[in-house]
């Protein structure tokens, strides 16, 4: 991000740097909207894949792998700056749960495994919804070890979360 150059992006957009700033007053502020449109798309795709899935280690599993394609789509540096504006205190509208869909359908199935006791009753469905996003993306924006012991890395984390909520 720091590194874009506004008059590139307008002349890639083909319109002129004015108009690129009265659209957007900022880069961070065009960041923010690709970002927006981004997850859209995702949670979009993901609640079609979900339709079906009723449980939730293999619904947050489908979360992962949706969020890793994103992050090949896009290229590690595009995707490591849309997963900053999360945790930047200039972008705060980006900061609440309620503006990301993708957080929004996490929480839903988690929601839904409770109602169907396949995890703790007193499990609370947002804060874990969020924890579970927050420690997915710290995972991915630390470990950049190859595909094959970052699968594992992902894997792992998928299932010591789901353990933490699983009835036993």
């Amino acid at each position: 991000m720091a590194d874009a150059d506004i008059g590139a992006i307008a002349s890639a957009a083909g319109v002129s740097r004015g108009t690129f700033y009265f659209h957007f007053p900022t880069k961070e502020h065009a960041l923010a909207e690709l970002t927006r449109r981004e997850e859209a798309l995702m949670a979009h795709e993901l609640t079609d894949a979900l339709g079906s899935t009723v449980e939730l280690k293999a619904a947050l599993a489908e979360v992962i792998r949706r969020v890793v394609a994103e992050e090949a789509r896009l290229g590690q540096v595009l995707f490591h700056d849309i997963l900053s504006l999360y945790f930047s205190v200039t972008q705060p509208e980006l900061r609440e749960s309620a503006t990301h869909p993708v957080a929004l359908i996490v929480i839903e199935q988690i929601e839904k495994a409770r109602d169907r006791g396949e995890i703790y009753p007193d499990v609370e469905p947002g804060y874990s919804g969020v924890f579970f996003l927050i420690g997915l993306y710290g995972l991915l924006l630390t470990n950049q070890d190859p595909a094959p012991a970052r699968t594992v890395a992902l894997e792992k984390y998928l299932a010591s979360f789901h353990r933490g909520l699983e009835v036993r």
